[in-house]
């Protein structure tokens, strides 16, 4: 059923109109539950979402959002001496909080973004911040096992706040985002899950809302599997992120199946004939590295991160010429990453689509109640349609 599926918004911003068209046409077809951040893109994924909503029933869907991270201007404001209770400064520019008067403004200013009176579910996200930075620190293990119980003072605390949260209104439930829940209970990043529910009833009785956890999990990675079974068992939801993106053999793998542009000759002689030295040269470069990408995810962040603000911003191209290089540069991306992803499937021995495969594997768990897919463009919301076709 489509309702097991989630609209993943990482990396989504109301800035691009293709988010926004993804997005409208996954609610126009079924997909009726939204998971996002304050720190998706500093904010913009949230606004993204009132956008899209704007003209539809907001009862009809279900959104999810966390809180934790400290970025943006509130991150220089507190580089700069701004005081945040509980501030964990993991780097310079990793700053975290789930203190409840942090997680208080944060669902104040998500309600804004996402202009709408109640979050369905509030997430505290990737809490672990704090034993994180203290075993980079280098502890003994009687150290760590102090600073572990502190990390569970800290989340039994955020609680307190959040069931606060849903008598005003504000939200309707509320849970647990972590990376950690997916580690071996033996790896000193493992965070304990097991005294949860207690906490909850012991805030709020029987009727607390502490209702979902969320955790990484694919078709390789199933550490987190005992951490789902005993949320299922205990009556919460389980959320799975990263579902097509996996660790496996120290490297990363995307788990999906990508077309071959038809045209792609075609759009590669146009912008051959783009009359501008620095942009051939960049060209050549990037023509030159087809082969060395390691993994399909490098291909977007190369061609995002580094590609297109260096045409924009640095070669001074003619805008005439913005709309045939963001064409070819679409082509250029899916026909690496089909490259890529047929020989992972090759060297894996799978024969059906192995994004297919990969949410299979999630639906046959009974464990699992949401897969969250990242479906920034209209071409991957089709695809999470056409395989629930299948």
């Amino acid at each position: 059923m489509l309702s097991k599926y989630s609209f993943g918004t990482y990396r989504t911003t109301y800035q691009n109109p293709l988010h926004k068209e993804a997005l409208a046409f996954a609610l126009d077809n079924g997909i009726t539950h939204i998971d996002t951040s304050s720190n998706y893109m500093h904010g913009e994924a949230e606004i993204l979402i009132a956008q899209v909503l704007e003209n539809r029933k907001r009862e009809d869907f279900t959104i999810v959002t966390k809180g934790g991270y400290i970025q943006g201007e509130l991150l220089k404001q507190a580089q700069n001496g701004y005081e945040i209770d509980e501030l964990v400064k993991y780097d310079q520019d990793c700053y975290h909080s789930i203190s409840q008067s942090f997680i208080d403004q944060e669902i104040h200013n998500s309600l804004k973004r996402l202009n709408t009176d109640y979050i369905d579910v509030y997430l505290l996200h990737n809490p672990e911040y704090y034993l994180m930075k203290e075993i980079k620190a280098g502890m003994s293990e009687e150290q760590i096992l102090h600073h572990h119980e502190i990390m569970q003072v800290r989340i039994k605390k955020a609680f307190a706040l959040l069931e606060q949260k849903v008598k005003e209104g504000k939200i309707k439930a509320y849970g647990i985002s972590s990376n950690s829940f997916s580690k071996k209970r033996s790896d000193i990043h493992f965070l304990e899950y097991k005294h949860l529910v207690a906490y909850a009833k012991e805030l709020a009785g029987e009727n607390h809302n502490f209702k979902v956890i969320q955790l990484p999990m694919n078709m390789f990675e199933h550490d987190g599997i005992n951490a789902a079974k005993w949320a299922h068992e205990n009556g919460l939801e389980v959320h799975v992120n990263r579902p097509l993106n996996a660790i496996y053999k120290d490297n990363m793998l995307r788990l999906a199946s990508y077309n071959e542009c038809i045209n792609y000759d075609t759009l590669l002689s146009q912008v051959r004939e783009i009359p501008n030295d620095a942009f051939q040269e960049a060209l050549e470069q990037l023509l030159g590295i087809e082969n060395e990408y390691r993994w399909a995810g490098d291909v977007d962040d190369i061609i995002e991160y580094q590609v297109i603000p260096y045409i924009v911003n640095t070669i001074q191209l003619d805008p005439i010429y913005f709309k045939l290089v963001d064409n070819f540069l679409d082509a250029y991306k899916n026909n690496v990453k089909s490259k890529i992803s047929k020989k992972v499937s090759e060297d894996l021995g799978i024969k059906e689509p192995i994004d297919f495969a990969a949410l299979k594997f999630l639906e046959e768990q009974e464990f699992v109640t949401r897969i969250l897919v990242g479906m920034r463009d209209k071409r991957y919301v089709q695809k999470v349609l056409g395989y629930k076709n299948k």
